[in-house]
């Protein structure tokens, strides 16, 4: 057994241990015996159980954002076609990958002054900054009404990280995908720039996710610490905090999901 197929097969059983058992409630010793490797081996890889932990949510993240650099490698033709295309990702990628998603929502996030925090801290960054050049035309022409990417992040992530988590419980009876339609138009509603803000948008105009994070940038449940420059903007000091709030109604007016985040924006 190489190296790598020895990490590998320590992270494969770390997750099924976790999911089975519960973080707490796993041992390393526990993984040992049931992957079949050495001591030796195993912390060669991993000192500790935190650090199995922290590669298995690190390497979760990183297949999700490897869809989102699809994404961005080609210039969207509108911001429907921009938005369907983060959502289509964020709900197929759960839905392809289940048990790396229940872990990554059940985890939360990293603590940011660890090597993995780090390490996921400088992934969000790359897409936050490859995102906001991505969306930039789009806020120049005034389509999209210019924000931080990290309210354009949970405008478009944040209800479908809420319809995941109920999917993924076995509380929802249609495919995850199934979804993707309704929440687009939510989202692009949200994000549309009225006639004012486009003037304005285009004349100043020149991000984790949720994302993945975040969407985008990464799940929601790996975001970055909050990077709050504007789509199509340089960085800049942004004082105002504001909060959002989107909610996917049924046709009977009941609400499916809900989602919330805090920003910051400019006054």
């Amino acid at each position: 057994m190489t190296q790598n197929d020895t990490r590998r097969r320590v992270l494969d059983v770390a997750l099924a241990c976790f999911l089975a058992d519960g973080y707490e409630q796993t041992t390393i010793a526990e993984i040992r015996k049931r992957s079949g490797v050495s001591n030796g081996a195993l912390f060669h890889h991993f000192p500790t159980k935190e650090a199995i932990a922290d590669a298995l949510y690190v390497q979760a993240i990183a297949s999700f954002q490897a869809g989102l650099w699809d994404l961005v490698s080609c210039r969207p033709a509108s911001l429907r076609a921009a938005v369907h295309g983060a959502i289509a990702h964020q709900l197929t990628w759960t839905e392809q990958n289940p048990d790396l998603a229940r872990f990554v929502y059940a985890r939360g996030h990293l603590d940011w002054n660890t090597a993995a925090g780090a390490e996921l801290a400088a992934l969000n960054r790359d897409l936050a900054a490859a995102f906001r050049e991505w969306m930039a035309p789009l806020v120049r022409s005034g389509e999209v009404r210019r924000g931080p990417m990290l309210l354009i992040s949970a405008v478009v992530s944040g209800p479908a990280h809420a319809i995941a988590q109920r999917w993924l419980a076995g509380q929802l009876d249609r495919p995850l995908t199934g979804f993707v339609d309704d929440l687009t138009d939510a989202a692009c509603a949200g994000l549309r720039a009225t006639p004012a803000d486009g003037i304005a948008a285009s004349g100043t105009a020149a991000g984790n996710t949720a994302a993945g994070n975040t969407a985008a940038g990464n799940t929601a449940a790996g975001a970055a610490p909050a990077d709050g420059a504007a789509a199509g903007e340089p960085a800049r000091p942004v004082p105002a905090r504001s909060r959002v709030t989107l909610e996917l109604l049924a046709d009977d007016g009941s609400v499916l999901a809900r989602g919330q985040a805090s920003a910051q924006l400019s006054p």
